[in-house]
């Protein structure tokens, strides 16, 4: 493969991830009430749910990355 392949290939790889992980963050926002619902109200299931964004949970640790999360699920609560 030629470094312009290569180059090419890569930046379209990237893009493609960015793109899943901006999607996936931003579903968050119609999903919110199965997931606060998996997590503290119901014992019986949503699991895949919780699995599914305890990595955007972790991430929210962080002061900022909660603040922008925070701000959007707020749209979709409110």
């Amino acid at each position: 493969m030629t470094w312009p392949k290569f180059r090419r290939w890569a930046v379209r790889r990237l893009i493609a991830l960015l793109v899943v992980l901006t999607l996936y963050v931003l579903s968050i926002g119609p999903m919110w009430w199965e997931w606060y619902s998996g997590m503290y109200v119901s014992t019986g299931g949503n699991y895949w749910v919780i699995a599914i964004y305890e990595p955007l949970r972790l991430a929210c640790q962080i002061d900022c990355i909660n603040s922008v999360v925070t701000a959007y699920i707020e749209w979709w609560i409110l």
